[in-house]
């Protein structure tokens, strides 16, 4: 792989999407494999452009993980049981195949994304997205299921689970220190605590802002996020404004806004303003259900100790 190429792979991995995407549309001949990379940073923009990924693939042969991908842009698109059947299919069809370490193995694509889709669908294919993705990693030393699985314990609030998977010897062995361990890393870090650890996923985020086309909004949610655990919450701020000045409807640039402010000094108004921005870009994102269900909560209480009525 190029250096470009290589640049362009490292851009997606650390989560500065819309930098990939203009880094793949200057380079003179992309791969087939840039291309997948490109397609996949489309879907994974917020909100994704099913269809744009779907153009770029048109361009490459139908190999296994340009199908996956395609199912993935379907399913994206609302498309859902057609892309659940066809993922199915790919993974029987599979068998064995991108199990080999290599970045160019045919298949390498394809548990990843079948993970992330039956983690969408739900808690009934939760468990078996889970095992697609541990297969990936433990036979395949697979780097970006093993970022996806790291990721889906950290969102079950399982941050030790994503800490043990990161830090065993059978998964060093294979990470080498490389920038996504580092990155992996300093998200469990920043679930976990304590103040050190924060610190230094501080120092994980800010290295890798520094680097060419690293400020992206993954990046800098990343640099608030550590800031805000140690206090410093005007540097939280401009660090959550600065993602937001590149994308206004970005969620959890909003999410990070809307936390930041009453510790900022901001009205609770233009709290309420952020979220309601928040509710318009993604409705179901988890702060605003976690509201949702304290004001339930809230309600069901108070009514418990309404007055009376007496005659």
């Amino acid at each position: 792989m190029d250096s470009e190429s290589f640049y362009i792979v490292q851009l997606f991995s650390q989560g500065s999407y819309r930098n990939a995407i203009a880094a793949y549309n200057e380079h003179p001949s992309p791969s087939p494999l840039l291309t997948l990379y490109a397609a996949r940073a489309h879907l994974a923009l917020t909100p994704p452009s099913p269809s744009s990924a779907t153009q770029l693939l048109s361009r490459i042969p139908p190999t296994l993980d340009a199908r996956a991908v395609g199912s993935l842009a379907r399913y994206l698109a609302g498309e859902t049981d057609d892309a659940v059947g066809e993922l199915e299919e790919l993974l029987a069809e599979l068998g064995e195949q991108g199990l080999e370490e290599g970045d160019e193995v045919e298949g390498r694509f394809v548990r990843g994304v079948v993970g992330t889709v039956w983690v969408l669908e739900g808690e009934e294919r939760r468990e078996e997205g889970i095992e697609v993705l541990r297969e990936a990693v433990e036979l395949g030393k697979d780097q970006e299921c093993l970022a996806i699985l790291s990721h889906l314990y950290i969102q079950m609030h399982l941050p030790h689970l994503s800490t043990a998977l990161l830090t065993a010897p059978s998964t060093t062995a294979f990470t080498s220190d490389s920038l996504l361990s580092q990155l992996l890393i300093a998200r469990s870090n920043l679930a976990t605590g304590p103040a050190s650890k924060y610190q230094d996923a501080y120092y994980v985020f800010e290295e890798i802002k520094g680097m060419q086309g690293g400020r992206g909004e993954a990046v800098l949610g990343g640099v608030s996020v550590a800031q805000a655990l140690l206090g410093r919450w005007e540097e939280a701020r401009d660090a959550t404004n600065e993602a937001l000045e590149m994308n206004p409807t970005h969620p959890t640039s909003l999410a990070n806004s809307a936390a930041l402010a009453l510790h900022t000094g901001k009205p609770e108004a233009a709290a309420q303003e952020i979220l309601a921005r928040l509710q318009a870009a993604d409705a179901a994102h988890p702060l605003l259900a976690d509201l949702a269900a304290k004001s339930s909560l809230f309600d069901d209480a108070a009514s418990r100790f309404a007055p009376s009525a007496t005659a």
